[in-house]
């Protein structure tokens, strides 16, 4: 299973991905179905449902807001 962090924007989706890159989670951007359900014009970071409470910590003390999240297959 797959975790969608949704994001408000391509900005703020870029930074994210960079910065759990640098903290050594990989996500990619996503524009899935999931996100549009969530929010209809955001971004979502895909990564490992595994690593999603060590994700959301690391962009919560980086500041960057969460608009929502959810899984996919």
């Amino acid at each position: 299973m797959k975790t969608v962090i949704v994001l408000s924007s391509i900005t703020y989706a870029l930074k994210a991905q960079e910065l759990l890159k640098n903290n050594g989670i990989y996500a990619n951007i996503t524009r899935s179905k999931a996100v549009r359900g969530i929010r209809g014009c955001g971004y979502g970071l895909q990564f490992d449902q595994m690593l999603e409470e060590k994700a959301k910590g690391i962009l919560v003390a980086a500041g960057i807001p969460i608009v929502g999240s959810t899984e996919e297959k």
